[in-house]
This record gives C-alpha cells, sequence and structure tokens, in this order.
C-alpha cells in the first residue's frame, strides 16, 4: 500500500512540474510586439499641413519637405524667409527614433511623437510658449518620391 501512495504521490508530482513547465516554455515563446516605427519613419515626406494648438499656421514655416535616411541622416527643405536669408534652405541633421519618440538633432531638446502609416506622418510635441503656457504643434506630412540631395 505504501508503494502505491508513493507511486501515486511521485507521478502527481511529476504531473504538475510537467505541466508547469510546459505552461513556461509555451508562454515564454510568445512573439513581443515590434515597433517598426523607425523602418516607417525612412523615406521622404512632404508637408501638408501645421497646427499650433489645433489652429493653422503657414505650412512653410518649418521642414516644407524631410528625407528620413537609413544611415540616421535626416535632409530639411525650409523655405521659410528665415532660412533663405541664412542660406540654410537645405539642411542636414541626424535623426533617431527611441522610447517612442522621434528626435531631430536640429529641434532638440524638443522630442516628437509620430504617428505613420505607409503614406502619412504626423509629428506632434509639446513646448512651453513666450509666454509660459504650453502650446502643441502638429506637423502634418505625406510620403513623397525621394530626392537626390548632393
Amino acid at each position: 500500500m505504501k508503494r502505491t501512495y508513493e507511486r501515486s504521490l511521485f507521478h502527481f508530482i511529476f504531473a504538475t512540474c510537467f505541466s508547469l513547465l510546459i505552461l513556461f516554455i509555451g508562454t515564454g515563446c510568445q512573439s513581443e510586439t515590434i515597433d517598426d516605427t523607425s523602418t516607417k519613419l525612412v523615406g521622404t515626406w512632404y508637408q501638408t499641413s501645421k497646427l499650433k494648438d489645433g489652429t493653422p499656421t503657414t505650412k512653410d514655416s518649418t521642414h516644407l519637405l524631410m528625407q528620413i535616411n537609413a544611415t540616421n541622416i535626416c535632409v530639411l527643405c525650409d523655405s521659410s524667409a528665415a532660412a533663405i536669408k541664412a542660406k540654410t534652405v537645405v539642411k542636414r541633421s541626424g535623426w533617431n527614433y527611441t522610447g517612442g519618440l522621434f528626435n531631430l538633432a536640429v529641434d532638440l531638446p524638443a522630442s516628437w511623437t509620430p504617428q505613420v502609416t505607409a503614406n502619412e506622418l504626423s509629428l506632434e510635441r509639446v513646448d512651453f510658449n513666450q509666454a509660459g503656457a504650453i502650446t502643441k504643434t502638429t506637423i502634418r506630412f505625406v510620403r513623397t518620391a525621394n530626392i537626390d540631395f548632393k
């Protein structure tokens, strides 16, 4: 009788441990969600609108055309009067995407929160204005053909 009890206890413990092992292995192999935003950002984007606190502003005031390269180089074309006067219509910058934020070296320390699809890009950031109030800027782009910048 003692052997039957020991054997039953052994089988119970073995079955329990084996079940738990299978459960841990099964849940450990589930794939994590991969954020492919960085890959989607690569390309050339044409600015279609710019909003400050929901109010449209002149669209050529920032990054009229933005080419984001896979090598973390970003070429910005800005046709604003200040850029034309300073002869900085075409500007090169570094970029990265980390922690859900899109960082352009020319815009640091501010970071953009991107929403990107195959053909549309929306960048949003929050800053303090001169009066100390919070201002939300949203820039929207559509994908366009790549341009060869030399």
